[in-house]
């Protein structure tokens, strides 16, 4: 894309381009954003208060054909902005597409899994197992060493470890007077974990030690899926579950977590970013009279959706299997299991950017290569 005319405005510069579209760009944006005003790292280098309130070009001219140079006249300061760069951050940005994906039972029979030794040999098989815990919200990874520790070594793959009072690793069997439901074999329903944090954790993953016993199959559902569900069926409902925080609590001999928010949270878009839903840490309403009764009916209304088998998915792990959830997204449960045999999981918390960093890395990569 070239440009056909450059017009010098009172406080804007108006680009037309040869498709016939135009974009105008305010002078302390230009000066503002000057690219050799920037680190190899993207960091800026200029202070926005350090630039005058009426910064003007003293000369404007296309360098090149894919190039266009202005000269400031407060500090004289020469900066050149390729073509392609004022198109891509022309403002206003376009609407962010998104590449997620809200799924339902549909997805039983193709579930997101890889293989732990090709993630470890073909970088592009890592970064397929990342996509799809971005674009999904989770992923399974079969045949991991059945060796404690090892959950830890997977997210090492991605970035690091997010250290909480149960410790940089967990583990999850039943245990003798259990300071947490998880660590019995009774059933539990869908799930955030540690919503009581502030800032919850972002990914959890779980790794199977030994499975030798009836039941304990892990249950998975979209969040996201069925809280747009919500919105679209009972409006009223999710605008009470988006605005009205609840608050989370838990306590034992060491440690009293409390954190308020939303069930559903929206960013300033208005689109669900994160799903904070666990009945088991969730305290007594305390709103209004009026507002319970309704809240209730909110509540119980999202609470049915995120149990309807039509949201969810289920799967038995197999030792060497490991799963990783987005934990402001999907929420994750299990079925009961019996006490004859052995189950044994392993688990730890990691957080979402490290992840995302992560792929965006080896997805520049192979885009450099191709």
């Amino acid at each position: 894309m070239n440009i056909k005319q450059i017009q010098s405005q009172a406080d804007a510069l108006l680009i037309r381009w040869d498709d016939g579209t135009e974009n105008r760009f305010h002078y302390l944006w230009l000066r503002d954003n000057s690219p050799e005003a920037r680190t190899a790292s993207g960091q800026r280098l200029i202070e926005t208060l350090s630039i005058p309130d009426d910064v003007a070009p003293v000369s404007v001219e296309l360098s090149g054909p894919d190039r266009l140079t202005i000269e400031w006249g407060y500090d004289g300061h020469i900066s050149h902005y390729p073509t392609a760069w004022l198109r891509t951050h022309a403002y206003p940005a376009p609407p962010m597409s998104s590449s997620r994906r809200l799924w339902d039972a549909g997805i039983q029979s193709a579930l997101p899994h890889m293989r732990y030794p090709e993630i470890i040999a073909q970088p592009q098989k890592l970064r397929q197992w990342l996509r799809w815990v971005h674009d999904y919200g989770f992923a399974i990874l079969h045949d991991t060493p059945i060796v404690p520790g090892t959950v830890l070594e997977i997210v090492r793959l991605f970035g690091y470890v997010r250290e909480t009072n149960y410790g940089p690793l967990f583990d999850v069997r039943s245990v003798v007077a259990p300071n947490n439901l998880a660590f019995t074999g009774l059933p539990l329903s869908v799930h955030t974990d540690n919503p009581y944090r502030e800032p919850v954790p972002t990914l959890q993953l779980l790794h199977c030690l030994a499975s030798e016993l009836e039941g304990g199959d892990s249950i998975l559902v979209d969040g996201f899926n069925a809280a747009e569900t919500l919105r679209r069926q009972f409006p009223a409902y999710f605008e009470l579950l988006s605005t009205q925080p609840v608050r989370f609590r838990f306590q034992d001999e060491h440690n009293d977590l409390s954190a308020e928010s939303p069930v559903i949270r929206l960013d300033t878009r208005g689109d669900v970013a994160g799903i904070r839903f666990n009945n088991r840490s969730l305290m007594p309403f305390d709103f209004s009279p009026e507002q319970v009764a309704a809240y209730y009916q909110a509540y119980r209304a999202f609470a049915r959706l995120l149990q309807n088998p039509e949201y969810t998915i289920q799967f038995k792990m197999q030792p060497g299997d490991l799963f990783i959830v987005d934990n402001e997204r999907v929420l994750h449960g299990r079925t009961g299991f019996s006490s004859n045999g052995s189950r044994h999981l392993q688990g730890c918390y990691a957080d979402r950017d490290g992840l995302y960093s992560r792929l965006r890395v080896l997805e520049r990569d192979m885009e450099g290569r191709g």
